[in-house]
Parts: C-alpha cells; structure tokens; sequence
C-alpha cells in the first residue's frame, strides 16, 4: 500500500516511539489518525521497504520520504538497502534524495561525508554527490 506524507510522518513516530522516545501531543494524534496503528514497527518498516523495491514510489520526493522515515528506524540491518538505494539516487542524479540517504547512513555511523568537510552539507549538492561518488566507490 503506497502511503501518503502524513504516513510516512506518522511512521516516523512511530519508529521512534518504538525506540522508546516519547511524543508529543501532536505526534501522537498524527499516529491515531494515520491507521497505522494495527501494525508492528517491523511490519510497518517492511511495507516501506517493499515500497521502495518495488518501484512504487516512482516520484523523489515520496522516496525521499520515505528513506527519512526509514532513517527513524536506526537499524543497521538497513545499511545493505540504504547503499543500494544511494546507489540507484546517485545514478538518476537525485541530490536531495542522495543528501537523505547520506544522513540515513551517517546516523547509522557509516563514514559517508569526507572527514575534511565543514559546513552545512544540505546546500552543497556538488560536494554531496561528490562524497557520496567516493563512498559508493569505496564500498
């Protein structure tokens, strides 16, 4: 089932809140109302990856979405898929989507930005694609 943005918003949460960080108010309603409710995390977290293997996300931003609600999940286990999926965002030349997975990777303590980097990577697309050629490379 493909979700919307509220869901991958509400997914989000609650990743989180499965990872024991508590919500706020806000949080929480937007869980209730998303019907997401009746899932587990994990199946909730393999209908997204599934999603995304599958083609069904065909637009960046919904990918992107859903690699940042993916990112939320903190699984190492995820590694394997978040390199494929840079891979494939890097090869369509989809910087923003290239940018989440390098932070999806980074919080997951893999060494995808060059060490001698400062500054705020969000806006220096070149230097991302850059990097993220340099740890696909080094892989």
């Amino acid at each position: 089932m493909k979700r919307t943005n509220d869901q991958f918003e509400a997914s989000a949460y609650i990743f989180e809140k499965a990872n024991g960080n508590k919500k706020s108010e806000y949080e929480e309603k937007l869980i209730a109302e998303s019907r997401l409710t009746k899932l587990k995390p994990n199946d909730l977290k393999m209908q997204i990856i599934n999603g995304l293997n599958s083609g069904l996300y065909s637009d960046s931003k919904e990918r992107i979405s859903a690699y940042w609600t993916l990112s939320k999940v903190h699984d190492k286990n995820l590694i394997p898929d978040f390199r494929k999926w840079l891979k494939s965002e890097f090869e369509k030349s989809e910087p923003l989507a290239v940018y989440q997975l390098m932070i999806a990777l980074v919080n997951l303590e893999e060494p995808v930005f060059n060490k001698k980097r400062i500054g705020s990577a969000f806006h220096e697309a070149e230097l991302n694609m850059r990097d993220a050629d340099s740890y696909l490379k080094s892989l």
